[in-house]
């Protein structure tokens, strides 16, 4: 609102005043007046909280489109193709999966996205299937980081290298009402390939998959390597409100 220096300017509604000028040259004051209703903070509140949001999405993407800007010329180099494999999983999963209400990413919607670079949609080889649940955002990138590095693995060394190979992988929530947490299960069980031996200890991801436990007290990792593939269980604990069912 704007106001001439000759008039008076209201003290209870003045925030802050600008000294500007009209067009014929003469003295202005401009008033900045504060809402401070519930309803106009809440909008604030979630029209910022979606910005912040769609800009942290748009991060993954920058990221891919400096990564192959400066490394397209390395496209041949194996380690920079996985690095950049790497970078389109979370890509896929930052495009798609974490938008929906809350900025949470449903485990079904990050599975398809990242399993969908692996598998063939004429002949699946992975199968999963669980219970509808949302989780964070920034859990979500853990998830997907972690599924492709299964999925990569399985082809590479796995069950899905040969002809017959499948993947099972599945999810589940545990609650536990008394702590008012529950906890994420996500198994990845590999069959039917041929005989499959040590992962090397050196790979990012063979690192990742073993030393996620490690890093982040809220997750637990079981890492198992019969003959038959890869066995694989992931638990992800959570407060009851970062949760979301259906």
């Amino acid at each position: 609102m704007i106001w001439r220096t000759s008039g008076s300017i209201p003290a209870h509604n003045a925030a802050a005043t600008i000294p500007a000028f009209g067009l014929a040259g003469e003295s202005l004051k401009l008033c900045l007046e504060l809402t401070t209703t519930d309803s106009s903070v809440d909008m604030i509140r979630e029209v910022t909280n979606r910005e912040g949001e769609h800009r942290a999405r748009n991060i993954v993407a920058l990221a891919l489109a400096i990564a192959h800007q400066s490394l397209g010329k390395l496209i041949d180099d194996p380690v920079v193709d996985r690095f950049l494999d790497r970078l389109r999983s979370l890509d896929a999963v930052a495009r798609v999966g974490c938008e929906v209400e809350g900025d949470r990413c449903a485990i079904g919607v990050i599975a398809r996205q990242v399993m969908n670079r692996f598998d063939d949609p004429q002949q699946p080889r992975i199968h999963h299937s669980g219970s509808p649940v949302s989780i964070p955002a920034r859990w979500a990138h853990l998830v997907a980081i972690i599924l492709h590095e299964l999925g990569a693995n399985a082809i590479r060394h796995g069950s899905l290298r040969g002809r017959f190979g499948e993947v099972h992988l599945r999810w589940c929530v545990v609650s536990n009402r008394d702590l008012g947490r529950c906890t994420l299960q996500l198994s990845w069980r590999e069959t039917g390939g041929a005989p499959v031996h040590a992962m090397g200890p050196k790979g990012f991801g063979s690192r990742i998959l073993r030393d996620v436990g490690s890093v982040n007290r809220r997750c637990n990792a079981v890492f198992k390597l019969p003959s038959t593939g890869l066995d694989y269980q992931l638990s992800i604990e959570f407060e009851d409100n970062e949760v979301s069912y259906g």
